[in-house]
């Protein structure tokens, strides 16, 4: 037989070497394609019902400003009424209810607002007339709508199964985010900046493609940047992991914003020191503006946090004082707050939009309807590129994972432990249907 000449082999050789990235990139590609479409089929219900009623509790207050005029607003007068006895007229209208906090404000066409835990969850909301120290309403569960929402918003009623769903949620969504951008970038002649505007007259299937991922691309730091930020409050990574990870590394806020009880107030409640006493000396320490009471109760003892509400946790102050005989326990300052407790509160600012001031709520709305946009196009996109009679399920690749995607998955799965757990789910599940099919065939 005739051997092959080498000259022959080499391109031959050549262009099976050639071949095999183009393959693995094929791979790779159908890989972030199938992921990307099960994480988005995952999240919708999430990106819906975050963005409804996070829009909700961004504008809740300017809502009950324009609905409930009557208890929001009053007439100056020439002297106010003591703290104590405002408080004191809103417990005689909620008896029996534990105080949550107390807003002060500023303005003095403004009334005192007290809110109250129900034991439902929900938190009410009681309206004191600040210079005639009388009652003006009470705004029970549903009516008073900046709580309800935010409730909702963080997963009531189901309580820690509810924060866990909406934490899986927000670690699919990061997936879905990534996955959707390795399948956005450019791989042909155009450059990214090429492609950050839809094409319009390709067709409606690569029109409606583009008006998804062009709106992708524009928003995905924002959508990262939002997801991140709403972690912290998450029962299990929020309570668990970086709450474990801040003790650890002595990165909690200050004891004077009552969310870290370390001081050493007095237990017995049977006297209170007078909170308008408190209040003066708070703003005699520079605590400006308006100003939230926090009751803090638990070990070791009881006590009150005074902090001013600004747009951005840099510039508030707080003071927290013994609930007993009024003493003051701690004051803290943005200077006071080490780096990784500085970078949360930051994050609260920024998700909750304060932190562009009055612009913050329109920022934050315009996230949301691009997060809803988001959803509408590519469910246009699928509709359009599906099989016919088929959901369109992109098929599972044939193959290892590279060693470097595997590494990354593992990776996440240690540093959002949620994710990591509904990642092995998924794999158990997968090979247990592929093991049964097979012995079904056999």
């Amino acid at each position: 037989m005739t051997s092959i000449p080498t000259t022959l082999q080499t391109p031959s050789a050549a262009a099976r070497t050639d071949a095999a990235p183009t393959d693995a990139a094929r791979t790779l590609r159908l890989r972030a394609w199938r992921w990307h479409f099960l994480s988005a089929v995952l999240v919708v219900p999430f990106v819906l019902w975050q963005s409804l009623t996070g829009t909700m509790y961004l504008w809740s207050q300017a809502w009950i400003d324009a609905q409930h005029a009557e208890l929001r607003f009053v007439a100056p007068g020439p002297v106010a009424t003591s703290v104590d006895a405002q408080l004191q007229a809103a417990r005689d209208a909620m008896p029996g209810q534990r105080i949550a906090g107390v807003l002060l404000p500023a303005e003095p066409a403004r009334s005192t607002q007290v809110t109250f835990a129900d034991s439902g969850g929900l938190p009410a909301a009681v309206f004191v007339d600040p210079y005639r120290g009388r009652v003006l309403g009470v705004l029970h569960n549903a009516d008073w709508l900046p709580g309800w929402s935010r409730m909702l918003h963080g997963g009531w009623p189901l309580g820690d199964a509810g924060s866990w769903l909406l934490e899986l949620g927000a670690c699919w969504t990061i997936i879905m985010v990534l996955t959707g951008l390795y399948l956005w970038w450019p791989r042909d002649a155009r450059t990214p900046w090429q492609v950050l505007l839809p094409r319009i007259n390709a067709g409606r299937r690569v029109f409606w493609r583009d008006l998804h991922a062009c709106v992708a691309v524009w928003f995905s730091l924002a959508i990262v940047l939002f997801l991140l930020t709403a972690l912290p409050w998450t029962s299990l990574w929020g309570t668990q992991v970086l709450g474990r990870v801040q003790r650890a590394l002595d990165q909690e806020g200050p004891p004077a914003t009552g969310f870290a009880p370390v001081f050493a107030g007095k237990s017995d409640t049977s006297q209170s020191a007078s909170l308008d006493a408190m209040v003066q000396q708070a703003r005699g320490a520079g605590v400006e503006g308006d100003l939230m009471l926090y009751m803090v109760d638990g070990p070791p003892g009881s006590a009150v946090s005074v902090r001013s509400l600004r747009a951005r946790a840099s510039t508030e102050r707080y003071v927290l004082f013994d609930r007993v005989d009024g003493a003051v326990l701690a004051t803290a300052t943005w200077d006071d707050f080490p780096l990784l407790a500085k970078g949360v509160a930051t994050g609260v600012d920024l998700h909750e939009g304060s932190f562009f001031g009055r612009a913050g709520p329109w920022v934050n709305t315009v996230f949301a309807a691009a997060l809803v946009w988001l959803v509408v196009t590519g469910i246009a996109a699928w509709w359009r590129r599906r099989p016919a009679r088929s959901v369109g399920i992109p098929p599972r690749p044939i193959g290892r994972w590279p060693a470097w995607l595997t590494a990354c998955a593992i990776v996440m799965g240690l540093l959002l432990p949620l994710f990591g757990a509904s990642l092995l789910v998924l794999w158990l599940a997968e090979r247990s249907w592929r093991l049964f099919s097979f012995g079904a065939q056999r």
